[in-house]
């Protein structure tokens, strides 16, 4: 049989693939050549925000930008929720520049709208100019950034193709699905819009929402809860010598009926108030437990998560270094230590505490994960490499993300 043919057909498709490559790369240079330098400049605001489980598993990944340059963080509810679903979930937001920082407080949460406030601990960040009486129009060009599970932000010029109700929302001829959560929404003059959100409900339907709600959030956060911040931080900071008699047998106890005899009961109680978010006083549960137990490391450890919650960094690793000291096989506790050194820059300590997790379970793909984040961050691009390949054979999804990090 003759299969010359094959070889001649083979050909022209090829010649016709490449020419559809090259006009697919004259059309793409053209639309990123429109895009406004004002535009291009307002990646740096944007940011990642993930939700981790206890073992450092990523939950959820949206987009946010940041709003204020004292670290205020606009992200959607989708994330707070999936951050509140277990005790031992942990929230960071990854900056452009490729800083993580753990989320220190909500400070509000819109669920009619899916749009929530929150705040990290960092100072003179890049932040957006919100466009608060803008008036949108149909067939206005638009752009949409975006940063999908720490990847480099992405701009996608689009146009409105419909206004909803008083300039609430907006329906943009760009496809949004679950990655574009939280993507923000600018016009020419690169100022904010509008936000991308998924809906709270599986049947709902992705929409953009006017950034004027984010502005009343930012607003009503200034106006009332700025105040209450600043009781809630001095509290917090406040020190106490902790005894068996300031932890007042009230409201928790009773309802649960514990009798406060024991270390265990203790730890007991310190657990139920994390259920209800009630850290400060799961702290004193703990501080309790240890005193009548001073080697209970799981005190510590929980102890640790909840001096994160609050922001207390240093505390944490004051608690986690207590843990390990206690249990030195404890290899998730090593993870949760050295993700703390990352947030605080502290790259060389970071490497350190994960390098010896590595040696208690070779085959822990969350410790490899994040010691190639660690050697990433540290300047060291081949051994973050090397942590890839490894991931390669262990967890699929992990290596993906460390190499979208990568590169």
């Amino acid at each position: 049989m003759n299969y010359s043919w094959l070889g001649k057909e083979k050909s022209s498709f090829e010649i016709i693939s490449l020419a559809i490559i090259l006009l697919l790369t004259i059309v793409v240079s053209s639309v990123d050549a429109k895009i406004p330098e004002v535009v291009a400049r307002q990646k740096k605001a944007v940011v990642t925000v993930y939700v981790n489980d206890r073992n450092g598993k990523q939950v959820i990944s949206e987009s946010g930008f940041i709003v204020d340059q004292s670290g205020i963080i606009a992200t959607t509810c989708s994330a707070i929720t999936a951050w509140l679903k277990e005790v031992g979930h942990t929230l960071v937001v990854r900056t452009e520049e490729g800083r993580f920082y753990l989320m220190e407080d909500v400070f509000s949460c819109s669920y009619k709208n899916n749009l929530s406030l929150l705040k990290i601990n960092a100072k003179d960040l890049p932040a957006v100019k919100l466009a608060v009486n803008y008036r949108p129009k149909q067939k206005e060009h638009i752009f949409v950034i975006r940063r999908p599970s720490g990847l480099e932000a992405t701009i996608s010029g689009s146009m409105i193709k419909n206004v909803i109700g008083k300039d609430d929302f907006i329906q943009i001829s760009l496809p949004v699905t679950q990655g574009s959560s939280g993507s923000t929404v600018f016009n020419v003059k690169g100022e904010v819009i509008a936000v991308v959100v998924a809906p709270l409900k599986k049947k709902g339907t992705y929409r953009a929402v006017s950034v004027k709600h984010v502005a009343n959030q930012l607003d009503n956060y200034r106006k009332g809860q700025q105040k209450k911040m600043k009781q809630k931080l001095a509290t917090i900071d406040k020190e106490s010598n902790i005894s068996a008699r300031e932890i007042k047998p009230d409201r928790m106890e009773e309802r649960l009926e514990i009798k406060l005899d024991s270390a265990e009961s203790y730890f007991f109680l310190g657990s139920s108030y994390d259920q209800s978010s009630m850290f400060k006083e799961a702290i004193e549960a703990y501080k309790q437990a240890i005193i009548m137990k001073p080697d209970y490391g799981d005190a510590y450890v929980n102890l640790g998560l909840d001096y994160e919650r609050l922001g207390k960094y240093s505390e944490a690793i004051d608690a986690y270094t207590e843990a390990i000291k206690i249990k030195p096989d404890a290899q998730s506790t090593y993870n949760k230590l050295g993700t703390l050194y990352i947030v605080l820059g502290k790259y060389s300590l970071a490497l350190h505490t994960f390098k010896k997790a590595v040696t208690l379970d070779p085959k822990n793909s969350a410790t490899h994960y994040h010691l190639g984040i660690a050697y990433f961050l540290h300047g060291d691009k081949t051994a973050a490499f090397g942590e890839y390949l490894v991931l390669k054979e262990l967890d699929a999804e992990r290596a993906k993300n460390l190499f979208e990090v990568l590169y």
